[in-house]
């Protein structure tokens, strides 16, 4: 017991000393919306939607906008009336969740492996939750509720205790009032429970709890919406699906996605098996091909990457991907118990989910995946070396090793967020003093931080230019609405540099953490340019 607590501690430590040099992180990608709703909860707690937000050049309804239940942003809402609205103060608020959830990886890992120590810090020391860590997002408020949901639902099955079981389902509740994807917790728990005791069916009941919290929550945004959310949830997601691309390169880019974000993997490969190396190299030849000729890179976010090297790296990333789940089949040929079920269950769901159901692939998504695949890791190491291991140095060498490379990773997309917010000022210093509108395209971190000042995002449908009025866009955003050229005077053009080598979304690298509509890996190796911003006034 003493040593459980001592290890709990040290991940608790851990997890803050790894997150700490990212709690003034600007704002990024979604965060505003996340934002804005717990501004409109803070105001009118019983109607979170009610509002509108020019999100994609024109105004639209919050609840159209904003495809994710409204939990989260009631949580920033209370959090945010005791210590503030600043990034400091919500980041702080927010570590809450990776460590929630990095202790509830050691505790299920503490049932399925030897060394669920190591199995908590992999599923920390990967770019997929560090990154996915440093934003105020849903993301891993989800996971927490859905790793304690899982850990109080096995303890409850061991103990016979109905109040675990009650609070698991509660706790899936809350998962799924987190973000929708969250209500798969339903039928994996419900899996794991019939592969392992057909008797223990009756507490299926429990599962009920959330099931009935979705249908509530549906029920009562079409009624004071007049369109149910959670289905509309799914039927933009299958409207989304009529423009992926063909359904191969949409598994390859998956496994692409897959791998890059649990890229720490490649620290713990078999040790001594020259079959496995054999086989890797093999593998990342075959894959390299297959990227090659199969998936998609847009042109329009290619201009000056370095396209083989991206390809390369696609490879490399489909390898790994292809591995972990390799694990979890294999797992199940070995094991062909409850456990085995559940982790293949757990791995592979979540990978179909957010290859080919969810509107697109990101590494928000992937993230799901990343302590079944540390807990399938270790399992295998466990048969390879037959005891858990002696060698310390080799043990903690890797993790520091995928620490590295993680952070690096996640100092790259805290530089972006930050470009953002440095522009916003850098133009609030320039223009919010002179006469005339400023006007901005596109959104994410940089609509936040320009509207705080006062300008304005442009809107397609209806907004009154005046000439002199200001425009500024970057280049490497959305909802960027073309206009004529004869309509404004040739543009200044404004850099902001970027962390070298490294990025998450850089333009032209090929990386695109949020959105694979923008690119075919998580992060890439690549010459990163600086963030341009345009800045023209209207004739």
């Amino acid at each position: 017991m003493e040593k459980s607590c001592k290890a709990r501690l040290l991940l608790v430590a851990i997890t803050i000393a790894a997150l700490a040099p990212f709690l003034t992180k600007a704002f990024h990608i979604d965060d505003p919306l996340f934002l804005w709703m717990a501004q409109q909860i803070a105001k009118h707690p019983f109607d979170p939607y009610g509002f509108s937000v020019n999100w994609s050049t024109f105004p639209e309804p919050m609840w159209k906008v904003m495809q994710n239940p409204p939990l989260c942003s009631y949580y920033i809402a209370a959090v945010a009336s005791l210590i503030g609205w600043s990034e400091m103060a919500l980041h702080l608020a927010f570590l809450i969740w990776p460590i929630l959830s990095i202790l509830a990886t050691f505790a299920i890992s503490r049932r399925f492996c030897r060394e669920p120590l190591i199995a908590a810090l992999l599923t920390l020391l990967t770019p997929a939750f560090l990154v996915s860590a440093t934003n105020i997002m849903c993301d891993l408020m989800l996971l927490a509720l859905w790793l304690w949901s899982i850990e109080c639902w096995i303890a409850g099955l061991d103990r016979q205790k109905w109040w675990l079981l009650a609070l698991s389902g509660l706790l899936a509740t809350g998962a799924a009032l987190t973000k929708y994807f969250g209500i798969s917790i339903v039928p994996l728990l419900a899996a794991y429970t019939l592969a392992r005791d057909r008797s223990l069916s009756g507490n299926l009941a429990w599962l009920l709890i959330p099931v009935a919290a979705v249908v509530a929550f549906e029920l009562s945004t079409k009624w004071y919406y007049g369109i149910g959310l959670f289905s509309d949830a799914v039927y933009l997601s299958r409207k989304m699906a009529t423009f992926r691309p063909p359904w191969f390169a949409q598994f390859l880019t998956g496994l692409a996605f897959a791998g890059g974000c649990l890229v720490s993997a490649v620290f713990f490969p078999p040790p001594r098996r020259w079959k496995f190396w054999l086989v890797a190299i093999i593998s990342i030849i075959v894959f390299f091909v297959l990227f090659y000729f199969f998936v998609p890179i847009l042109a329009v976010f290619a201009l000056g990457q370095n396209t083989p090297l991206v390809r390369m790296e696609g490879g490399v990333f489909i390898t790994i991907g292809a591995g972990i789940l390799a694990l979890a089949i294999t797992d199940l040929i070995r094991h062909r118990d409850a456990s085995s079920i559940l982790l293949l269950l757990w791995l592979v769901g979540t990978f179909s989910f957010a290859t080919f159901f969810n509107w697109s692939i990101t590494g928000r998504t992937i993230l799901q995946m990343v302590p079944a695949a540390a807990i399938l890791l270790m399992r295998r190491w466990e048969i390879i070396n037959g005891s858990p291991w002696r060698n310390i140095l080799s043990r903690y060498g890797r993790v520091a090793l995928a620490a590295t490379v993680s952070l690096i990773i996640t100092a790259a997309d805290y530089r972006q967020a930050e470009t953002a917010r440095d522009a916003a000022r850098e133009f609030q210093r320039r223009f919010q003093t002179e006469p005339g509108t400023v006007w901005f395209e596109s959104h994410w971190g940089f609509q936040y931080y320009m509207q705080q000042w006062g300008a304005t995002a442009l809107n397609a449908v209806d907004s009154e230019i005046n000439s002199g009025d200001v425009l500024i866009f970057p280049s490497n955003n959305t909802s960027i609405i073309p206009l004529p050229i004869q309509r404004i005077f040739p543009p200044d053009t404004v850099g902001f540099p970027m962390r070298p080598l490294v990025s998450t979304n850089g333009r032209g690298t090929g990386a695109a953490f949020y959105s694979s509509a923008r690119g075919p890996l998580p992060w890439a190796i690549d010459h990163v340019p600086p963030e341009v911003y345009y800045v023209a006034k209207f004739r």
